[in-house]
């Protein structure tokens, strides 16, 4: 099986080419970079036997699948080339920034019987699994914190916040009825959001602080049996009573496991040979995205008053 490897930037190298040289006997890679630089340092490092420039390479080697980590702006129309060259397709979070744009290569897929995946990694953290499956949830808290971060608040809303939005989503039981959202920024830059989302049994509140001190992401679950935290994607807190029982990885364990990034690579691959989504967790990924979409349809409303 051929499988392609598209963008190789940062992100890339950290959370995915470690998978991915792990993976070498359940399919032959494929990579492209049109980074020269980039392509020889990992070439050296890793003894990559393919390594091409642009997609067209890639389709051009007969590639089932692509794994997509370009810039979100080269998301819609390599997600859109794949689809239409009948090529399976994982793509790195947001889908598009464009909710229309989310819509067409949704239905596109549907159209032509692919796979289109895309990679929520907390979905596929073993903690976060913990938390969902906790019998009626009551009341969520989810937080994550930057540093000292100063970006566009569609830039943040959408490469940040979507990640608390969509593990909002994935872990209530119930679909989203309502939601309010409160953004600061400076100067079109995101300070501070929040968001509420009401179901018809739960509540879920989250929040992001973009200059906060320290960067952190915290997640707490309540229910009748008792109150669940989970801290860092790493520590998970119990509390029930009075009694406390805190659980973490060991050790050894990979990070890139603890994160959810080779359990939901290992996913993919395994729809790729049963043709079965089953188990790609992808359920309501298009309402979080919608939510981001209609969170900078208001703030561009308050900006003109």
């Amino acid at each position: 099986m051929k499988v392609g490897v598209l963008g190789l930037g940062n992100i890339a190298q950290k959370a995915y080419l470690p998978v991915y040289t792990q993976m070498q006997d359940q399919a032959a890679f494929y990579f492209a970079t049109r980074n020269k630089e980039v392509q020889k340092k990992l070439q050296d490092k890793y003894h990559l036997q393919h390594m091409n420039i642009y997609l067209d390479d890639l389709l051009a080697e007969g590639i089932q699948a692509c794994f997509i980590h370009t810039a979100t702006k080269t998301h819609y129309s390599l997600v859109k080339k794949c689809l239409e060259n009948g090529v399976d397709v994982f793509v790195d979070k947001p889908l598009s920034e464009d909710i229309a744009e989310v819509e067409e290569l949704l239905s596109l897929a549907k159209k032509k019987q692919r796979i289109l995946m895309v990679g929520f990694n907390r979905r596929f953290a073993p903690m976060v699994e913990r938390l969902n499956k906790q019998k009626v949830k009551r009341m969520l808290f989810l937080e994550k914190n930057q540093l000292a971060n100063s970006e566009e608040t569609t830039f943040e809303i959408f490469d940040v916040f979507l990640h608390l939005v969509d593990t909002a989503i994935y872990l209530l039981d119930d679909p989203v009825q309502t939601f309010y959202s409160d953004i600061r920024e400076m100067k079109q830059h995101l300070e501070t959001a929040s968001l509420k989302l009401e179901t018809k049994q739960s509540t879920a509140i989250l929040s992001m602080d973009t200059k906060s001190g320290s960067n952190q992401e915290n997640y707490q679950v309540t229910t009748k049996e008792g109150t669940h935290r989970l801290t860092n994607l790493t520590k998970y807190i119990t509390h029930k009573e009075n009694m406390e029982q805190v659980e973490a990885f060991g050790d050894w364990e990979n990070t890139l496991v603890k994160r959810g990034f080779y359990p939901m690579v290992q996913a993919f691959l395994k729809a790729l040979k049963t043709r079965s989504t089953t188990d790609l967790r992808q359920e309501n990924i298009y309402d979080s995205h919608k939510i981001c979409a209609e969170i900078l349809k208001q703030v561009e409303k308050s900006r003109m008053r």
